[in-house]
């Protein structure tokens, strides 16, 4: 037999509790306290299963993911009624790959526990991502989401798509303008009064200094080296005082700039 009383305070740490065993992948500590009928909807289209079974096939590849570090983590009682309680919630989750690159989301959810036989059970969960997006604006997704797919490598690919939702503009020096994705600029190159952009398909000369130009750049591009700058995420690895990007060019790193970028790719 369970508690006869479970005080606010509690049912918030039951939830609290729940959760995290969720991210450090505790599969056996999830679901104990789940229905038999438990219904799960996620963020994601093919998150959504009835029955207890249903959610551990699932969730089976996300257990597989490492665990994730919670931040941020707010619950409340929204609703409390005889047998049923209501919890609502959000956290940031946060993830180093390994590659050195780092993730992180917000999420949200509501949970709704209820008394059966004298123990409270947990009887549904919705989670979803908080997140804005333009309205005027839609961001193609890479490949769907499935039960198969690395999660970690998704969101990783979905979050570079969206800082190159706009295109950058350059004007070369024979006035030919270039409309250009951030993810297909490679580098920047110094030309004494001009500046060299390094695409896939080539390169041109725009007017203006290194210095002059980066600053026009977004935050993704990091100066490396007096004469360069790097979109640091076409970055395949750095060694030392080298960056090798991922089509197999190699740009000088100086020493002045190593721990710093390498610091920016591999952050604490």
């Amino acid at each position: 037999m369970g508690k006869p009383f479970i005080t606010e305070a509690e049912i918030v740490q039951m939830t609290l509790e729940n959760v995290r065993s969720f991210y450090d992948r505790n599969t056996e500590f999830t679901t104990t306290p789940m229905t038999d009928d438990f219904v799960w909807i996620g963020s994601n289209d093919f998150q959504w299963s009835e029955g207890l079974e249903e959610f551990r096939r699932v969730t089976k590849k996300e257990y597989e993911e490492p665990p994730v570090m919670l931040t941020d983590e707010e619950f409340h009682l929204l609703f409390h009624e005889r047998n049923v309680w209501i919890v609502y919630g959000r956290y940031k989750i946060n993830a180093t790959l390994e590659d050195g690159s780092f993730i992180h989301a917000h999420v949200r959810g509501t949970y709704v526990w209820r008394r059966i036989g004298g123990e409270i059970k947990l009887a549904h969960v919705h989670g979803s991502h908080a997140q804005d997006i333009p309205l005027n604006q839609i961001i193609t997704p890479p490949d769907p989401l499935t039960m198969d797919t690395n999660y970690f490598e998704y969101m990783k690919n979905l979050d570079t798509r969206k800082a190159d939702s706009e295109k950058l503009a350059f004007r070369d020096i024979e006035k030919n303008y270039h409309y250009l994705f951030p993810h297909e600029v490679f580098y920047l190159k110094a030309a004494l009064q001009r500046t060299v952009v390094y695409t896939n398909d080539g390169c041109f000369q725009i007017p203006g200094t290194l210095a002059e130009n980066e600053k026009k750049l977004p935050e993704t591009f990091m100066r490396i080296h007096k004469s360069y700058i790097v979109n640091t995420t076409l970055i395949h690895h750095i060694c030392r005082y080298q960056v090798i990007l991922k089509d197999g060019r190699e740009l000088p790193v100086s020493r002045s700039q190593y721990m710093r970028l390498k610091k920016y790719l591999q952050p604490s």
